[in-house]
């Protein structure tokens, strides 16, 4: 019960971040390429960053057998995402909304809204966890996401699935980890403050990029349906097969991992899905209608799916 309280008011902070956003965006009118600019900045510097300095601690057996566990967690849960949202809309030939609406339900905003609430949450060295849900995220999302937005094949990039600045700060990240190399003093301490703008910074994008939806008219019943299968289905099936499989007893620290796992693979959608579908020829704003409705209901899904999980695991 402690942990959900926690997590509870993780998600309250990082909302009120988020609401700071909003007023800043509408006060001072921000324009969308004054957006992407500052978005660029937080995903192209800040995030690699971030996940160079959470690898940056003394290596040992455990920590990397506990790192891959979770990188299998990872892929694991966003594979079973991306089942789900292909089984929802199995036809062959969905509309062009539908598509959006597939990419929305197979991918949550880990970066911007799991990475920082299991900081959070857990503490710095728990982003180290997290990180492999990021290069989990960045592979699918150029792969499978592009394949659902242009309803073909032939539009998938395995280039930019690889060279994308979240595979490439942990590519450079793990060998430092793996190598137990310690950056020089001055390089570690910028690094560690470029990194630890992560949470500030990707809630209030968070809120620039929310600032331009209008909540009066975000609530249709196909994005609260939409919003169930992201925020509810997905996870509890997920956290269903952990319990099945008595995962949490795979590893001494399995329950820990689990629910890091558990609260990425409940993130509400993905900031991509307004941003891909417009560069994919889609409809961006209503990419941008999932995202909104998903994150305010996260509120409340995300503590309360801790609150199972904990449950579930008898870690109460």
């Amino acid at each position: 019960m402690e942990l959900s309280l926690i997590v509870l008011k993780q998600v309250v902070i990082m909302f009120i971040l988020i609401l700071v956003g909003i007023v800043y965006a509408k006060w001072k009118k921000l324009t969308p390429e004054q957006n992407n600019r500052i978005s660029d900045l937080l995903l192209t510097v800040v995030v690699p960053c971030m996940l160079v300095d959470s690898f940056q601690i003394p290596f040992n057996a455990d920590s990397a057998r506990d790192l891959l566990f979770s990188a299998g967690l990872a892929f694991f849960a966003s594979l079973v995402a991306i089942l789900l949202s292909h089984f929802v809309f199995a036809r062959k030939n969905i509309s062009p909304e539908a598509r959006v609406d597939r990419f929305g339900m197979a991918f949550g905003n880990v970066g911007f809204i799991g990475v920082p609430l299991i900081s959070g949450v857990f503490g710095e060295e728990a982003v180290i966890f997290a990180a492999a849900f990021m290069v989990a995220f960045n592979i699918f999302s150029w792969t499978y996401g592009v394949v659902v937005l242009k309803g073909s094949a032939r539009a998938l990039s395995l280039k930019q699935a690889v060279l994308n600045p979240g595979v490439i700060g942990a590519l450079v990240a793990v060998p430092l980890f793996a190598f137990g190399i310690t950056l020089p003093s001055a390089v570690g301490t910028v690094i560690h403050y470029i990194g630890s703008m992560q949470t500030p910074l990707a809630m209030l994008v968070c809120g620039f990029f929310l600032a331009k939806v209008d909540f009066r008219k975000v609530f249709t019943g196909r994005v609260l349906y939409i919003s169930f299968v992201r925020l509810a289905a997905i996870p509890l099936v997920t956290l269903a097969i952990y319990w099945a499989a008595r995962a949490n007893t795979w590893m001494p620290s399995g329950e820990y991992l689990l629910i890091i796992n558990l609260i990425a693979a409940a993130c509400p959608s993905a900031i991509t899905t307004s941003l891909m579908a417009d560069r994919f020829g889609l409809n961006g704003e209503y990419g941008a209608k999932i995202v909104a409705v998903t994150t305010l209901f996260s509120v409340l899904t995300v503590p309360m799916l801790v609150y199972i999980s904990q449950a579930v695991f008898g870690v109460l």
